[in-house]
């Protein structure tokens, strides 16, 4: 199983707009264009998807999104984004969170943890008991498991970032580190790679994904050595659970 996690492309609704001085539009282009050449299982967009949150920004993407013929796509919605809009643009083409798939033999859960007027996340009490329920589906139990949702479900070190992450993390962490087929938890937000994990299960990495438009001051090395630049994250999950995971890096230009 390949999945390709994309992050943060802060699309708007005018095709040469900059935001954050940078061409949104194209550079959201180039990560396609590597979804497209990677031919991937999954395409896993971690939110943050439309920076003003309007419904041409969403067509945008819709747009772009047709060039992977063949290829399931999963959305979850960040700060930045308006879900009842996405939902309406892009539910009948892709997954939206919250969502429970299995793809090739991998499971993916999709949550939605984007809060109205809020930087920062939450799930809040239904998604946590949708979530309960979907854990405890005996016929996946022991599929291995991908969870992939927008904001960081610890704090990642960053003085900024670590005021808007997962407001309720703990509840998470509760429902997940119990669960044997978890195999990591992917998330966006942060604007950079990014790795650690849960002390009670320190063979789970978290991991944080580049952003496809600008990055943030980083916490931690980019394996690549590339920190400004644009990029994404390869997985791959084997049937038995095993997870092997890069850092993709491209060129702005």
């Amino acid at each position: 199983m390949r999945i390709l996690q994309i992050s943060d492309p802060h699309l708007v609704a005018e095709d040469a707009a900059l935001v954050r001085e940078r061409p949104a539009l194209r550079l959201l282009e180039r990560a396609v264009e590597q979804a497209v050449a990677l031919q991937p299982d999954l395409l896993l967009i971690t939110g943050d998807l439309c920076q003003d949150e309007s419904w041409g920004g969403y067509v945008r993407l819709r747009r772009l999104l047709e060039r992977c013929v063949g290829c399931p796509v999963g959305l979850v919605p960040g700060n930045h984004d308006h879900p009842t809009l996405l939902d309406a643009v892009l539910g009948r083409r892709c997954r939206t969170a919250p969502a429970d798939l299995v793809v090739n033999g991998v499971r993916v859960i999709l949550l939605n943890s984007h809060r109205s007027g809020c930087s920062a996340g939450w799930l809040g009490s239904h998604q946590l008991l949708w979530l309960q329920s979907r854990l405890a589906d005996a016929e996946r139990s022991a599929i291995p498991l991908l969870v992939a949702l927008h904001h960081p479900p610890t704090a990642i070190g960053h003085p900024v970032m670590d005021g808007m992450n997962l407001m309720d993390q703990d509840a998470l962490q509760a429902l997940l580190v119990p669960h044997d087929a978890l195999v990591g938890v992917v998330f966006g937000h942060i604007h950079q790679h990014w790795q650690g994990c849960w002390p009670s299960r320190p063979e789970v990495p978290l991991l944080g994904c580049p952003s496809t438009l600008r990055s943030f001051q980083s916490v931690q090395p980019c394996p690549l050595d590339r920190a400004d630049d644009p990029g994404a994250r390869l997985l791959l999950i084997s049937p038995t659970g095993r997870l092997e995971h890069q850092v993709l890096r491209w060129r702005t230009a």
